[in-house]
C-alpha cells in the first residue's frame, strides 16, 4: 500500500513535529530550507538540530531534500539522515539536454556523481 509521506520544515516548532512524525511510516521528508525549492551552494545549517529533533520522536527513517545538488552537499545531509531527496538539480540535467536519448545517459551520470558523496 501507499504510505502518506509527512513533511517537516525548518519552521516546524519542536513540539509539532512529535504530532507530525508520530503518523509517519514510510519516511519522514526533512524540507531543510524555507523558500523555494533550487540548488543551493551549501546545505542548511538546519539539518543536524531539526533531525535530531526528529528522531527523538520516531525510529522512521528521514529524507532530507531542498536544494541539494552536488556531491558534498549530499554527504552532508545523508551524515544526519537514510536519504537524500534530490529535484531541482535533476530538472535541470534534463532541461540542459536537447535530445530524448541523452536524457537517460546524462542523469544517470549526474546521479552517480551524487552518490559518490554518500559513499
Amino acid at each position: 500500500g501507499l504510505c502518506p509521506i509527512y513533511l517537516v520544515a525548518p519552521t516546524t516548532p519542536p513540539d509539532r513535529v512529535g504530532l507530525i512524525v508520530k503518523r509517519g511510516k514510510g519516511f519522514i521528508y526533512y524540507v531543510s530550507r524555507e523558500g523555494v525549492t533550487g540548488m543551493q551552494q551549501t546545505v542548511s545549517d538546519t539539518i543536524e538540530p531539526m533531525t535530531r529533533i526528529i528522531r527523538e520522536h520516531t525510529n522512521v527513517p528521514i529524507a532530507v531534500g531542498f536544494g541539494i545538488s552536488n556531491p558534498d552537499q549530499a554527504g552532508e545531509a545523508v551524515r544526519h539522515a537514510e536519504a537524500v531527496v534530490v529535484g531541482s538539480a535533476i530538472v535541470n540535467q534534463i532541461a540542459d539536454k536537447g535530445h530524448a536519448s541523452d536524457l537517460v545517459p546524462t542523469v544517470k551520470a549526474f546521479t552517480a556523481n551524487l552518490m559518490s558523496g554518500i559513499r
